[in-house]
């Protein structure tokens, strides 16, 4: 008997089940192309959650810059502390992101 993870939710399970006990996923009938069909749509699905974090953090980076443009804050303001701080967060987000995305590709 041997510990396998779920093909739907990841949980670790015996490779004697018939289902899996957390999502309730029959793995009884599962061909190698459905299979393949479902690791497909869960790295599917990851891309897209990190397309949609790439953006949000584009979207921080971008807010600051338009904070510092239009406001023009005072130096040692809140406003410029808040407005740096979300370029710096946003830049890092964004560069993080982009890393994770290459490395699902290439899996």
């Amino acid at each position: 008997m041997a510990i396998i993870s779920c093909p739907y939710c990841g949980q670790r399970i015996s490779d004697k089940a018939t289902a899996c006990s957390k999502c309730g996923g029959d793995l009884s009938s599962n061909t190698p192309e459905q299979l393949a069909a479902i690791e497909r749509e869960k790295k599917n699905r990851k891309m897209q959650s990190l397309m949609n974090q790439s953006m949000l953090a584009m979207v921080l980076f971008l807010g600051g810059f338009g904070i510092l443009y239009w406001w023009q804050p005072a130096n040692h303001s809140y406003n410029q502390y808040l407005s740096n701080a979300a370029i710096a967060l946003g830049f890092c987000w964004y560069v993080v992101t982009r890393a994770r995305i290459i490395m699902l590709k290439r899996k």
